[in-house]
């Protein structure tokens, strides 16, 4: 996975920024399924302005603020405890799901060589372990929510997952320091060739990408890529510019410079908006020199008067607190924070807005999917939202233990079935059937260490 060492260098007014946003952007936004499993609520906030205040809510949530970190703890009724920490620093955040102390034997657990049965079968019930993960931020909401859910229902299973973004998810399965990676662009064959041994990569999610907006009074903003992509390569700087006031009739655009905040580090909503511009306009692909998309974003988008920032919740905070400002961001984000989102026009003609409906429109062109055919950037239909992508779960095929793979299968089959029942609510779109389908027949693929099958079915 290629580094972005080349990020616009940090100024004591983007500390400043990070350290007063951390809690509203990465605790809050990343953190809202854990906390509405366990305190009932999830508002999202409608404020444009970050809050200076920690909120409690009555008798169940406590938050800790100390330097650049901060610190939320939920208890659930039922004993199980949640929870999320947010460095202020860098934007990376830990959801930590901890599990209650079992009370009964889990049915499936024996000994380490028994193989798992069938993969469909009690998926809730596992033996107990403790995994952890690392990867995309843009799943860190639905991540939130059902890992929680699911350790309510397995009590000896927790799991740790830190969102540091597509990039570090790689690495860390490639050097085996994660019993799974996470990102938003399946892994490469170079990639895969420098790993420690086969690589299963399952579908888990269907999420898209906003351009969200911070101009003050507009709403209802069209775009198509030319445009966009003209505002990144800074051949477009203000807001009325006619080029934009063409697009958007009888919208009052102000005179007022645009703001546009990239992703300093590697990512997949990067790597979905480079693929859009690459599909749509010549003076990008002029720009950059290549049509082959990267999760580093091209240095011919970072021009002066751009701004770099780290993981979603870092643009996220830029965009909220920046009045001119647009970016891009996981549309989970931007729903949470009460973002202004451009309507994109797609390959059919359409202007469309991301929501699960448009997401999930996208999602179902995907009738053949698989890791190495996994785009539906700017696909046909009338409703499709052109930025929407799949997330993908990195296992390893052989596991080090019989018990690690049962659990690791068991959970990935209840996440990618039963688990899509919480997508909707947090801005993302349940897996079309053609993805379940790659999903159950990849983690079939888990073996023992010594390479027999642990599932049969």
């Amino acid at each position: 996975m290629p580094s972005s060492n080349d990020s616009i260098a940090s100024t004591p007014r983007r500390a400043r920024r990070l350290r007063g946003n951390s809690l509203k952007i990465a605790g809050v936004v990343v953190a809202a399924g854990l906390i509405a499993a366990a305190c009932g609520s999830s508002s999202p906030s409608a404020s444009k302005k970050p809050s200076d205040s920690n909120k409690q809510a009555s008798g169940s949530t406590t938050t800790t603020t100390s330097g650049t970190a901060s610190t939320t703890t939920t208890t659930a009724a039922a004993g199980a405890t949640t929870t999320t920490t947010a460095a202020g620093s860098s934007g990376t955040k830990t959801t930590t799901t901890t599990a209650k102390a079992a009370t009964t034997t889990p049915t499936t657990a024996a000994a380490a060589s028994t193989p798992g049965g069938s993969l469909s079968s009690n998926t809730t019930s596992t033996p107990a372990a403790t995994l952890t993960g690392i990867g995309a931020s843009s799943i860190e909401p639905f991540y939130g929510k059902v890992l929680y859910e699911y350790n309510q229902l397995n009590h000896g299973v927790s799991v740790n997952f830190t969102g540091s973004g597509s990039g570090p998810g790689v690495t860390a399965i490639q050097q085996d320091t994660a019993n799974f990676g996470q990102s938003e662009v399946p892994m490469t064959a170079a990639q895969l060739a420098a790993s420690k041994g086969p690589v299963l990569q399952v579908p888990v999610d269907l999420g898209g990408v906003a351009i969200s907006y911070h101009v003050s009074g507009v709403s209802g903003l069209k775009l198509n890529g030319p445009v966009l992509a003209d505002i990144y390569l800074r051949k477009i700087t203000n807001w009325n510019d006619p080029a934009i006031a063409a697009l958007n009739p009888g919208v009052t655009l102000p005179n007022e410079n645009i703001v546009p905040v990239f992703r300093s580090d590697t990512s997949g909503p990067g790597y979905d908006l480079d693929q859009y511009l690459i599909d749509t306009s010549t003076d990008w692909t002029g720009a950059i020199a290549t049509t082959a998309p990267s999760t580093t974003w091209p240095t011919a988008g970072r021009a002066t008067g751009d701004s770099g920032e780290d993981l979603n919740a870092g643009v996220a905070s830029y965009i909220q607190e920046t009045e001119g400002a647009i970016g891009y961001v996981e549309y989970s984000y931007a729903l949470e924070a009460n973002f202004s989102n451009a309507a994109l026009l797609n390959k059919s003609g359409s202007y469309v807005t991301p929501s699960v409906t448009s997401i999930a429109a996208a999602g179902a062109t995907a009738t053949a999917l698989s890791s190495t055919n996994f785009n539906i950037i700017y696909s046909v239909g009338g409703s499709t939202y052109p930025l929407a992508n799949f997330s993908w779960a990195l296992i390893y095929q052989k596991q080090p233990t019989t018990n690690i793979g049962i659990v690791l299968g068991k959970l990935f089959q209840w996440v990618t079935t039963s688990g899509q029942s919480y997508s909707t609510g947090l801005g993302y779109a349940p897996l079309p059937a053609a993805a379940v389908s790659v999903a159950h027949s990849t983690l079939l693929g888990l073996q023992t260490s010594s390479g027999s099958p642990i599932f049969t079915s």
